[in-house]
């Protein structure tokens, strides 16, 4: 190619970047004008947290990143984890998480953290999108035993325009030592905390001219961290679904977050001098305000949108689900009949939408509000029992009541104490009951009950289509049963 092609071909792709970046809105923050360095290199990445099987972003995803390609060659795409759960599509496909894995296998991701959500197919449903990945997966808190089968790298090194590069992945440990995850699905492996593990990786400041960490930890983690590991470079993170609008340091380290949902992207550019970052920028882009889709992604999502199953109405909202009160409640009100309990209950976490449009409800949006298939189980409980698990539950879900049906309940704390007040029809603390929720919050809350408990071996999912079947029409317009 001689010199004058090889010049209009770089004028045309700074164009298209030009035009991609011209549509960002003019509250997002723009890239900071700056002299090159001479003798250095620029590095660029483009980071997502966070994107829950959110396929029908990827087409103006894709296009975003093609257009970055064109003028960043060698850019690295890195995700931060939770690649999925939230969409049914995805979440129900065979074999299960197949249409998100395949999307980011032909966007070129590099790399990607281990998520919790990584972990609700369990082990083995995590070990096949290793598989299926043409990336690897990091995590350097997480200990596998030589008898299970779970190819999690702690670190990657690579190497762009011959900068030495190492990413650390980190995920995040509860209180009770393991992630945000079902227990079930995590118990053949164990976890470290970060903050211990992380030290342990400061040799790679010695061997390469960047250091990045791929955290899945939270934000308010990532600053922490930062505090304590100054000789980090990038903290590049995800799980709380923060949007950190104008990226900063903290103790010299630069920490970004996109949000969730494949709704943004942040592009950091990192300028190497000598084996050190001498400059670190960073922007956020706004995925939705791309002005074109690749065509080779949007007819992918289509052929995988197209489940007729999924999308057959099996109710009618007579009025719109506003909040997750609304919502949970319509799943503890089926689980309730559908079991044949006296009362029953859903933890927030467990509801993963926030609306419901009135009209037809199909069985992609149960699936939209409940992903997790989790079975629902059935104790006998004494009164005074049920009320131990409604204030276990309160703590478990971090001061949120649990949703209910079959009674209204207060909770009340004044600092110092929590107590419930329950309302029902001839509720006695004497008297045994039988209660039902899911496998989740059997596993996670402290329970104490009459017998061990029994499966019912169908899932909350199965039970809300058979609910919603049964009633044809259904009206939660200001249903608030807890406070």
């Amino acid at each position: 190619m001689n010199k004058k092609k090889l010049l209009l071909m770089f004028a045309l792709l700074a164009i298209v970047l030009f035009l991609v970046l011209r549509n960002q809105s003019e509250d997002q923050p723009k890239p900071v004008e700056t002299q090159s360095v001479e003798g250095a290199t620029e590095i660029a990445i483009l980071s997502v947290n966070d994107m829950h099987a959110s396929i029908d972003q990827f087409p103006k995803f894709a296009a975003l990143v093609d257009s970055l390609r064109a003028v960043y060659p060698d850019l690295l795409l890195l995700s931060a984890g939770d690649n999925r759960t939230g969409n049914p599509i995805n979440d129900q496909y065979d074999p299960v998480n197949y249409p998100i894995i395949e999307l980011m296998n032909r966007t070129g991701f590099d790399m990607s953290a281990v998520g919790n959500h990584e972990f609700d197919s369990n082990i083995a449903g995590l070990q096949g999108d290793i598989k299926r990945a043409h990336f690897p997966f990091l995590c350097a808190n997480v200990v596998v035993p030589v008898t299970v089968d779970l190819d999690v790298n702690p670190f990657v090194t690579i190497e762009r325009q011959g900068v030495k590069m190492a990413v650390v992945g980190m995920l995040e440990v509860g209180h009770d030592g393991i992630p945000s995850a079902h227990p079930n699905n995590v118990a053949k492996v164990s976890f470290r905390r970060p903050g211990e593990v992380v030290p342990e990786y400061k040799y790679l400041r010695n061997q390469n001219d960047v250091v990045i960490m791929l955290s899945h930890c939270g934000y308010e983690d990532d600053m922490e961290l930062a505090q304590s590991n100054p000789w980090l470079d990038v903290i590049i993170g995800g799980h709380t679904h923060t949007l950190v609008e104008n990226p900063s340091e903290t103790n010299g380290v630069l920490i970004t977050q996109s949000g969730s949902h494949l709704k943004y992207a942040t592009l950091v550019k990192l300028t190497v001098k000598d084996h050190k970052v001498v400059r670190k920028e960073a922007i956020v882009l706004d995925v939705n305000k791309v002005w074109k889709v690749n065509p080779e992604i949007q007819k992918l999502v289509s052929e995988f949108n197209d489940t007729p199953a999924l999308n057959q109405p099996i109710a009618t909202a007579l009025t719109k689900f506003e909040n997750q009160e609304e919502l949970g409640s319509m799943i503890a009100d089926a689980i309730r009949e559908v079991s044949g309990a006296d009362f029953a209950f859903q933890n927030p976490g467990g509801v993963r939408a926030n609306h419901l449009k009135k009209g037809p409800i199909t069985v992609k949006d149960v699936y939209s509000i409940d992903p997790f298939n989790n079975e629902v189980v059935v104790y006998q409980m004494t009164g005074e029992q049920l009320k131990k698990f409604i204030l276990n539950s309160y703590r478990k879900n971090g001061g949120n009541p649990s949703f209910v049906s079959g009674m209204t309940y207060t909770v009340g704390d004044d600092g110092r104490n929590v107590w419930i007040n329950m309302e029902g029809d001839n509720f006695s603390t004497k008297k045994t009951y039988k209660v039902a929720f899911n496998s989740f919050m059997a596993s996670t809350v402290i329970i104490e009950s009459v017998d061990e408990g029994r499966s019912t071996f169908m899932t909350s999912e199965e039970m809300l289509i058979e609910f919603l079947k049964r009633h044809k029409t259904i009206d939660y317009q200001c249903v608030a049963r807890t406070k």
